[in-house]
């Protein structure tokens, strides 16, 4: 499949390698390409505790930890933004609001 994020023209591929319902998504997407688990533990009836994994990075060094705080303040953003919408139903645009467009112009 492809995902697309519309508000920075940029898109990747990403290989769905399995999935367990309620249980596990493994995907695989990057360039070159790294292998990202998202699992998930059913906490109680109503409430699920999110893991995402990635791994598979061939990087070392500065490189290796740059990739890490990236990845991770990603995926964060993003877990932050579907808690916010599904025990709230509010839309916080974190994504967007992370790199608003007159920011990511002047880099």
């Amino acid at each position: 499949m492809t995902w697309e994020w519309v508000m920075y023209g940029a898109s990747t591929k990403v290989f769905v390698k399995e999935i367990i319902p309620n249980k596990l998504i493994s995907t695989e997407w990057g360039n070159p390409a790294t292998t990202v688990d998202y699992k998930f533990t059913a906490v109680t009836e109503e409430t699920t505790y999110v893991v995402i994994k990635n791994y598979g990075l061939n990087l070392a060094g500065n490189d290796l930890i740059q990739a890490i705080i990236d990845n991770t303040g990603g995926f964060t953003t993003v877990l932050d933004g579907l808690k916010g919408y599904l025990e709230h139903n509010i839309k916080l645009i974190l994504v967007g609001d992370k790199y608003p467009k007159e920011i990511r112009n002047q880099k």
